[in-house]
């Protein structure tokens, strides 16, 4: 605890300010007044990712399903966050193999090249941003992978997107051009992101659902989703959604300091 005391100026800890959670809901209260965004919009974040854990037996909320109600009645966290808005806290591992794309066409598995990647770092605290509802970087991120890779978003099949809070889920799309700055209510609702919907995002669960792994949830459920390996929540008739042969991924770190954006593709 004085760990995280100290790593919050004095200014912000003699209020009780500290931790991340906390940061997070500084920038998502002032999303509320800035994009007039809100649990409104967030709820379906979370239900739609709680769907996909719903579907993978390795998620720790694979057999806890979740209501609009539930996600209204959890206990706050940090006000405007409820406990669902929240990212999971596990222990365990997880591991990706990086080889060149010739080595892996004699492996067991369809490989999955990695063809765009891109990096922002907008500022060194948020106190520093350039608006505290959170310029995320994926803005720059997003448009130096795509450039890379040679593909817009509309080529885009789903997104595996680092998810600590639902308030991050929603600034990186949106950030990404998904949609525009308050548009996020009208572009979640209706099952956007849930099996059968037409963006699938973060299909294991996510780190709100599956398990928290940092970079590495979204990185390898995109590539495993690449290689057919989802069993039951993979993309394609399974899920009633298109079958993928690119997938956004993201990574984010400090309080929306810094991003970057990795776009894998299978072979």
């Amino acid at each position: 605890m004085r760990r995280l005391l100290m790593e919050r100026g004095a200014d912000d800890a003699v209020f009780g300010h500290f931790g991340a959670a906390a940061g997070y809901a500084l920038a998502a209260r002032r999303g509320m007044h800035t994009f007039h965004t809100g649990p409104e919009t967030w709820k379906h974040i979370a239900l739609g990712q709680r769907k996909w854990a719903n579907l993978n037996p390795a998620a720790m909320m694979h057999d806890k399903a979740l209501t609009f109600d539930g996600y209204y009645s959890a206990r706050w966290v940090v006000e405007p966050f409820r406990l669902f808005d929240c990212c999971l806290m596990s222990d365990g591992g997880r591991a990706i193999l990086v080889t060149s794309l010739e080595r892996a066409r004699d492996l067991r598995h369809t490989p999955v090249a990695i063809t765009g990647m891109g990096q922002h770092n907008p500022s060194n605290d948020v106190h520093q941003a350039t608006h505290l509802a959170g310029p995320t970087g994926a803005k720059q991120a997003g448009e130096a992978a795509l450039s890379m890779a040679g593909i817009t978003l509309d080529d885009v099949d789903a997104c595996e997107i680092y998810d600590c809070f639902t308030y991050t889920v929603e600034m990186t799309l949106q950030d990404y051009g998904f949609f525009g700055p308050g548009e996020g209510e009208d572009w979640f609702k209706g099952g956007t992101i849930e099996p059968g919907g037409r963006m699938p995002v973060n299909t294991s669960g996510g780190q709100l659902s599956e398990a928290y792994y940092m970079g590495l949830t979204p990185i390898a459920e995109a590539a495993m989703q690449l290689m057919g390996r989802c069993g039951e929540r993979q993309l394609g008739p399974a899920t009633k959604t298109k079958e993928p042969e690119i997938i956004l991924c993201s990574d984010n770190g400090g309080i929306l300091q810094t991003h970057a954006c990795i776009i894998l593709r299978k072979c």
